[in-house]
């Protein structure tokens, strides 16, 4: 069987590698796109002063 089409057989690994690139580039012009078209707020809320001055407080427990 070896033979009949001669060559060297398939190691599979540019294979591999090339499905790694491929895949990698599709999930970041996927996420690019997903994100120019609905644009989402990504901005974190303002902590008001209240919150902020009993966390560096230490509890009196």
């Amino acid at each position: 069987m070896n033979g009949k089409f001669g060559g060297k057989p398939a190691t599979g690994t540019p294979s591999m590698a090339w499905s790694t690139v491929v895949v990698v580039v599709s999930l970041l012009s996927g996420a690019s796109v997903v994100h120019n078209i609905f644009k989402p707020d990504l901005t974190l809320p303002l902590m008001d002063g209240s919150n902020e001055a009993k966390m560096q407080q230490p509890s009196k427990e």
